[in-house]
């Protein structure tokens, strides 16, 4: 039994679940009449993982909108938790209902209606023209029961060589304001170092991105500090402006059940990296050392480190992306219990729901993982996995 969240591993449990929640754990407890007994006798126990920063689309090429469908599939990759930040405004209530009528044949869904940007800035959403209108928009989110607010504050210099319209520092600062008056988390798109900064000195609560653009410094750190900020590194969504063909290859390689889709992967190996509007991807790929740079330095000051993917990003595809995230904070430097925790117990936190999920103790959720190797010792192992219990049900393989 593997519990990143205490950096600790029980050599043999049994584990007592009662109406979705853990009732016990111990070397031989009485079980319940009639109990359903799973033998994971030489198996691992895990915290289900989360992803925390997930769109809920499906990464390819093609078109297709079918948010729920996502969610069932990242269940079959062991992700039981997500957070998609940024739900288009029209969607929100409806998608949030749909999951809300059978919560448990879902993972748990978090979600931020809408997103704030700016006229001729990046992303489709809320434009506020002033401080006032804001604050309006933020009352408007927190009584629509949004799990926080979003800000795109960034001009996509590392991906474009025709950057787009920031917003006014002013709204930025004021949305956050508002949102922590309202006593709502805040969450930045920032990858480039100064923008990051300036939501920081703002009181941002998390970086859904890494920091791409330059080496951050002693005064970045004291920030994220000072805010007790998360950070996310989305490495696996920067991987892609290396090539959508090498990153093809390295999903297909991981893919041990065969479940991608053959033509889209056959469509990654044609086109190319970047788009018309995107056409700086070269660029980003060069500093790919920088951002895994990065992501130890926030880690190694004890800065909360969460897994998130951007999935839904050409080549980011739901659930595979999830357990390559991992691997990649391994490869960037993390230890394999670092990385777990990063997409368990860290995830949990980052939304104050510490000892609700994302851990395997009494009284938290029966979301939880069987594997059939060990992750600590190849993390590669993640996608090892013989059971998906999610709210005390196995939900995969769906039918075992």
């Amino acid at each position: 039994m593997i519990d990143p969240a205490r950096a600790e591993v029980t050599d043999r449990a049994t584990i007592v679940i009662a109406d979705g929640v853990i009732r016990s754990i111990g070397s031989d407890p009485a079980l319940p009449s009639g109990a359903r007994v799973i033998d994971a006798t030489a198996l691992f126990v895990l915290p289900g993982l989360a992803d925390m920063h997930n769109h809920l689309r499906p990464g390819t090429f093609r078109p297709g909108d079918d948010a729920l469908g996502v969610l069932r599939g990242l269940l079959e990759w062991g992700v039981t938790t997500t957070f998609d930040p940024g739900v288009p405004e029209e969607k929100f209530s409806e998608l949030r209902a749909t999951i809300g009528a059978d919560p448990a044949a879902y993972p748990r869904t978090f979600l931020i209606k809408g997103v704030f940007t700016t006229e001729d800035g990046w992303g489709h959403g809320f434009k506020p023209e002033s401080t006032d209108e804001a604050r309006a928009i933020v009352r408007v989110l927190k009584t629509a029961g949004s799990d926080g607010v979003k800000l795109m504050y960034d001009d996509m210099s590392w991906a474009t060589t025709r950057p787009f319209a920031v917003m006014r520092p002013d709204i930025m600062a004021a949305i956050i304001d508002e949102a922590h008056r309202q006593d709502m988390l805040t969450f930045a798109h920032a990858p480039v170092l100064e923008y990051a900064r300036q939501t920081l000195e703002a009181g941002i609560d998390c970086l859904l991105h890494g920091i791409i653009s330059a080496p951050i410094d002693a005064a970045f750190i004291e920030l994220m500090q000072r805010n007790n900020a998360c950070y996310i590194s989305t490495l696996a969504m920067f991987q892609t402006n290396a090539g959508y063909s090498s990153w093809a290859d390295r999903l297909e390689a991981f893919d041990l059940e065969d479940r991608l889709d053959p033509k889209a992967m056959a469509l990654f190996h044609k086109i190319p990296t970047g788009t018309a509007r995107l056409d700086n991807t070269a660029w980003a790929a060069a500093r790919l050392p920088v951002l895994r740079a990065n992501l130890i330095e926030v880690h190694q000051a004890g800065i909360p480190v969460v897994i998130g993917t951007d999935t839904g990003i050409p080549g980011v595809l739901p659930g595979i992306a999830t357990q390559l995230e991992i691997v990649l904070h391994v490869e960037a430097g993390l230890t394999p219990m670092a990385a777990l925790e990063a997409a368990t117990g860290n995830a949990a936190r980052m939304l104050r729901h510490q000892g609700t999920f994302g851990g395997i103790r009494e009284g938290m959720a029966a979301d939880f993982l069987i594997l059939a190797a060990d992750p600590i010792q190849d993390i590669n192992n993640i996608r090892r996995i013989r059971y998906v219990v999610r709210a005390g049900k196995i939900v995969s393989p769906v039918g075992d």
